[in-house]
Formats: structure tokens, sequence, C-alpha cells
């Protein structure tokens, strides 16, 4: 036996040996120095003038700390209450009113765990006077609450872009994170995360607090499109270029949609020639399509490539989105496969005249 395992073992049967200072008794710029002056060699720690003390053994140290973290955040959770108790001292109150109203805080007080994705009062305060009224169906509420609830514990640290997970009732909830201006955004369903106020533990589960509600989406792009009557211009236009198919499919993707009004814009007989070119009409509409998805909190000023392969140019404002010359009139209408921004003119790629 070598002797520094004999002064383990000894140390460890508390004999003759000199005492190692637990690890969680050191304060954590001394555990920092002894780690970097350890000699592996002499297998001791160097402290100023060459003292020679016992080793603190960092990695197992390492391993005792993150456990003692791991009990400690477990108690505060605790402590703090189930989920409702929790967003209440949030101040969350639309919420837990909301909760309440729906019949859900039995379940959410349960042992679970959860994740919800909170929407702030300020989150409730902006919805349009329709949705406060159709808010007023326990079931409409119930579903739109539900939705923001997934089965598990998801903290901050494995949300990733496009990352897709499944609510409590299965349905499917995109994440997004994006650099915008050297600051961190993230997004559900194109609602802003509040990165102030993640990962609020509760002792069922954990909060991370948005600053919109979300919707679930009512399907995939094309299902979105169909189902409103100011782009049926631009649905007729996929279906005769071939592109229902792509758009219907996985993606994720972001779509530039032109209003009918847009189209309308067009000189006089344009969207009659284009509708019989369906070679041309598809590029023209690719033109508005980005890989990804792009929620308008994750937009920055700047060039972005289309599925047609040419760049449309981004600026973003106080005044809103502009893309290329089309200002965006209605954003973030999220779908399955991605999401859509309405827009007020047809986006033409460089160098493209129409005939």
């Amino acid at each position: 036996m070598t002797m520094f395992s004999a002064c383990l073992v000894l140390a460890l049967a508390a004999s003759s040996c000199t005492a190692v200072p637990h690890f969680l008794d050191v304060p954590i710029d001394n555990v920092k120095k002894m780690v970097l002056e350890y000699d592996p060699v002499r297998r001791v720690h160097n402290l100023g003038h060459n003292e020679r003390v016992k080793p603190v053994f960092p990695l197992e140290s390492f391993a005792i700390r993150q456990f003692h973290d791991s009990i400690k955040k477990a108690e505060i959770a605790a402590a703090a209450g189930p989920i409702p108790d929790v967003a209440a001292k949030l101040g969350l109150t639309d919420l837990v009113d909301a909760v309440v109203a729906a019949g859900l805080k039995d379940t959410l007080d349960s042992a679970g765990p959860f994740t919800v994705f909170g929407p702030d009062n300020d989150a409730f305060a902006n919805l349009p006077e329709w949705a406060k009224e159709m808010l007023k169906n326990v079931t409409i509420l119930t579903d739109i609450l539900t939705y923001h609830v997934l089965s598990g514990k998801v903290e901050s640290k494995s949300l990733a872009n496009e990352l897709v997970v499944d609510t409590v009732e299965g349905k499917k909830l995109r994440i997004n994170l994006y650099t915008v201006d050297g600051k961190q955004v993230a997004t559900a369903q194109c609602a802003p995360i509040d990165l102030t106020r993640v990962d609020q533990a509760a002792s069922n589960g954990v909060i991370h607090v948005l600053k919109d509600v979300m919707y679930p989406p009512p399907g995939n792009l094309v299902v979105l499109l169909s189902k409103i009557k100011v782009f049926s211009t631009l649905v007729e236009a996929a279906q005769v270029a071939g592109l229902v198919d792509t758009l219907a499919g996985p993606g994720p993707f972001t779509l530039f949609a032109p209003t009918n009004n847009a189209f309308a814009k067009l000189p006089p007989g344009t969207i009659e020639k284009l509708l019989a070119n369906p070679t041309e009409l598809a590029k023209i509409l690719k033109y508005h399509v980005l890989s990804g998805t792009y929620c308008s909190a994750g937009l920055s000023s700047g060039n972005v490539e289309t599925v047609e392969g040419q760049d449309v140019k981004i600026t973003v404002s106080a005044d809103g989105v502009v893309v290329n010359e089309s200002k965006v009139i209605a954003a973030d209408a999220s779908v399955t496969n991605g999401v859509v921004h309405a827009i007020d003119t047809v986006l033409l790629p460089p160098g493209y005249v129409l005939s």
C-alpha cells in the first residue's frame, strides 16, 4: 500500500493522520487554490512557501459538493410549495386565477412533476378582447392552460433551438433560441420567455415565466393559410406551383405570407400570368420561405437566405419589421411546422422582372 493510500485509510479511520477539512467547510477560493496548486507527482498541495498539506482529493470533493448542492436545491423547492403557490409568489396572479377557474389547481398541486410555462399578468392583460371573452368558456380556458404544461421537470438548461416537446395533452410545443444584438432570446411557440425568471422551483416541478399567452397551433402552414380568407390567392398559387406538400412537410419553415391585397398591388394581369407559369411562380413563392423558425422576437436586421437560394433583407426597428420593401403587418402565427408572418407586398427575387 502506498503512503498516499495509507494516509487516506487512516484519515477515514480518524487515526493519527492530520484531518483534511471537509470540502463543504473550505471557502471556495481556498478550494480553487488547492486544486490549482495540487502536485500529482508528490501527491501534496503546495500552498505559499512550499507548505505541505494533506490532499483535499479534488475529484471526490467536487462530487460531494455537487451532491450537497442538489440536496439544498431540493430542500428549497420543497419549501417553496407546489406550482400554484410558487406562481402566486412570482406575482402570476392572473394565471393562478385562471388555473382555479379551470379546475386545474388540484392537478397542479399534485405530485407531478410538471413544467409550466406561466404567462405573466401583462400577457393576460394584453390579450385581445375577443380572446378574453372566449377564455370565459371553461373548456377553452382549460385547453389553453394545459397547452402551457409539460409532464416532467424540464429546466432551462435542457431547452434547445427547434426543440419540440409534448404538452400534458400530447400537443406539440416548439422552443427556439436566438442571439439578437448579442443577447440571448428564447421563445415557446414564439411567446418570449423571461430569461430572468426561468427555473422557478416548486415542490412538484418548475415554472418558466412567459411574456405572452400561447395558443395551440391549428395545424401546419397550409392548414393555417387555408383557414384564413385573406390568404386565398397565396393558397391557390401554392397549389399551382406544386408547393403544398412541401409547405405541409416537417420543416420547420418561416413563411412571409403575402395577403390578397399584397397580390392585388402587382401590375394588372400579373397574377394570371404567374398562375399560367408554375415554374416562375414556384421561384417567387420559395423566395418567401426561410428554413427554420424565425419568431419576431428572434429577428434582427441583416440578410437571410431563403429556400429559393437568394437573400432577403430584414430590417428591424421601433416601427416594426420590414422584409426588403414589404412590411410585416401581423407576426407570429405559430404552426406545427414553423411560423407565419403576414406581409403587405409580394417579394420578388433580386433581378426578377415581371413580364
